[in-house]
């Protein structure tokens, strides 16, 4: 299937977000204590944070625009706006992000759930071992909670509780679903921490 086309800033977040930028660094008094340089950048990181609430452009676009402004008005010089680029545990999340979108593309975190399913299904509580099995492995080369429950461990949930006769939102959801959507909940906390590389967030603590 051919891209969508692309489409424009939204113009009402966007002169929002602009207007709260402007507003602050033009019409409201800087304090005393506050240097002239600290007040642009504040006001700056409220617009940007404005536009990330109101989405006026994809969030990549209106970050990258947020750096722009801030060395272009030279509020900051170019080294310091773009030095967190050269920071090694940045780059760990990112390429842990990367790792995680193949293990979705490929479907690779499918098939090694649905083999531990295989082998461990014979019961409920079966089923939820395997599952619990699947997360840990899959947890290193896949650190983000996010994308190891919505991309891999959801879908499969679903998909074994409706073949059960288990629907969400119906009282036959106490079924099947119910029990493993919680275990899964509960395990996940738990192998997010086994390892410093299960969690990106763990690379920045």
């Amino acid at each position: 299937t051919p891209p969508p086309p692309p489409q424009g800033a939204k113009l009402l977040p966007f002169l929002i977000s602009i207007s709260i930028g402007l507003i602050v660094r033009f019409l409201i008094p800087i304090p005393v204590e506050v240097t002239l340089q600290a007040w642009q950048l504040f006001a700056i990181f409220l617009s940007t944070i404005t536009g990330l609430v109101l989405s006026p452009l994809p969030v990549g676009a209106w970050a990258f625009l947020g750096l722009t402004t801030s060395i272009v008005t030279g509020t900051l010089p170019f080294t310091t706006a773009f030095g967190a680029f050269t920071n090694e545990v940045i780059w760990l999340i990112v390429i842990s992000f990367f790792f995680a979108r193949g293990f979705v593309k490929t479907g690779l975190g499918d098939r090694i759930a649905t083999y531990f399913v295989k082998w461990l299904g014979k019961s409920t509580l079966g089923l939820s071992y395997g599952l619990t099995l699947s997360e840990a492995l899959i947890a290193p080369a896949m650190p983000s909670t996010t994308a190891r429950a919505g991309g891999v461990f959801v879908p499969i949930i679903k998909s074994l509780s409706l073949s059960a006769g288990s629907r969400p939102g119906h009282p036959s959801s106490r079924k099947l679903g119910s029990y493993l959507v919680q275990s899964q909940f509960q395990v996940k906390p738990i192998s997010s921490l086994l390892m410093i590389d299960h969690m990106h967030s763990l690379f920045v603590s």
